[in-house]
């Protein structure tokens, strides 16, 4: 197989190298190795390799990193590292949860809204209250933009998902994490 991306016209249920790797949140050339491991088939349409669309979304990635052996232990950050955090409450619109989630993977899979200076970010529906989302935001003070740059990022982030989430019942939190694991 080369390491060829080249645009073919829309064949029904196939995906091209380069479509398959932006579904699957991954590195073209991660792609590749899947393929020539064995882990996900393709073949060869033209000068092209293109992957079933079904081979895409049963494919599970390997879980990175190693299990922990120990709980991690309470810590209390220092006075000058400490974290700030933004909890946003809003509502999903009525017949959205299905666009919602759709919406919510093209921006994992185009890596957009990664909030500079963020060391975690949340987004999750409640058990209680399947319309209800909670978005959590966590910055380090010491790389934390200014409060201006956070609302610009904030208010795009609003705006592409404007159509999905009734921010006119949104509820906002902020506030320094006092002690955390």
């Amino acid at each position: 197989m080369s390491d060829e991306i080249i645009d073919f016209p829309e064949l029904p249920g196939y995906l091209s190298m380069k479509e398959a790797a932006r579904m699957l949140g991954i590195a073209y050339t991660t792609l590749h190795g899947h393929v020539m491991e064995g882990r996900i088939k393709a073949m060869r349409v033209g000068g092209a390799t293109v992957i079933p669309v079904e081979e895409v979304k049963k494919f599970k990635p390997n879980v990175t990193g190693r299990p922990r052996t120990t709980v991690p232990i309470w810590r209390i950050a220092p006075e000058d590292n400490l974290l700030f955090q933004v909890s946003i409450f809003v509502r999903v619109r009525r017949g959205k949860q299905k666009a919602f989630r759709e919406r919510l993977e093209e921006i994992r899979a185009e890596k957009e809204h990664l909030f500079a200076g963020t060391v975690a970010r949340y987004i999750m529906t409640s058990e209680k209250e399947p319309d209800l989302v909670q978005i959590t935001l966590i910055w380090r003070s010491s790389v934390m933009p200014e409060k201006e740059t956070r609302e610009l990022a904030l208010e795009a982030f609003r705006q592409t998902l404007d159509e999905v989430l009734d921010w006119g019942t949104a509820r906002y939190d902020e506030g320094t994490i006092v002690m955390h694991a």
